[in-house]
């Protein structure tokens, strides 16, 4: 069911007649009657206890579903090759996400790290807009050694409000202390038990609020 609320033009109102004329004062009121219907119905949907449900707001849903690897100790952007969910919002799978409408925006993301070494190594991941460090948007994780001949994974997740500009784009950059921490994807599986294919990173960018630049 289309939940979205309908596009109202402005009426084309009938010409005026020189003397009152009761035809024509009955199709004005008419035209004006079913111009705020469409009015009416409007506000009723946006203001009743789900109005938020007519409304869309810009957002992007994208994953990246290959490994990512790094030289150690340099910063590196990561870009996303898949997206799932775009409105007003754009990624060309070689830089980030490029918003289209100014705003205050909630981007999200969520990395599988693996590390194939017996120590445990550090990564950090921070976001960037149109190259720029986003001050206070750093994260940092300790990747667990190996153990028992397996890689250590650890999923390292954060959440951060940004200031975009129409045309802005926010990127993810990360580091690692040492080449053995990597992002990893895995496919999906059907043995020893079925599961969907792991991203090794996915981000998420919703739209919040506007504001007065």
């Amino acid at each position: 069911m289309n939940h979205l609320l309908n596009p109202i033009s402005p009426p084309a109102l009938p010409l005026a007649r020189e003397q009152y004329d009761r035809p024509y004062q009955d199709q004005l009121n008419n035209v004006l009657r079913l111009y705020f219907e469409k009015l009416n119905t409007n506000l009723n949907n946006l203001t009743n206890t789900t109005g938020g449900r007519h409304l869309q707001f810009p957002y992007a849903a994208i994953q990246r579903t290959t490994d990512k690897t790094f030289t150690a100790n340099t910063a590196t952007q990561i870009t996303f090759d898949q997206n799932d969910y775009l409105n007003g919002c754009a990624n060309d799978g070689t830089d980030g996400i490029a918003v289209s409408y100014s705003g205050l925006y909630n981007y999200q993301f969520s990395v599988q790290f693996k590390n194939t070494d017996t120590q445990i190594h550090t990564a950090w991941v921070w976001l960037r807009v149109n190259n720029v460090d986003v001050p206070g948007t750093a994260s940092k994780f300790d990747i667990i050694s190996s153990h028992g001949g397996t890689p250590g994974y650890v999923i390292g997740a954060a959440n951060f409000y940004v200031d975009l500009v129409a045309g802005d784009t926010v990127e993810m950059w990360a580091a690692v202390s040492d080449v053995a921490v990597t992002f990893e994807a895995e496919a999906a599986q059907t043995s020893p038990f079925a599961h969907p294919s792991i991203p090794s990173v996915v981000a998420t960018l919703t739209f919040v609020s506007t504001y007065e630049v």
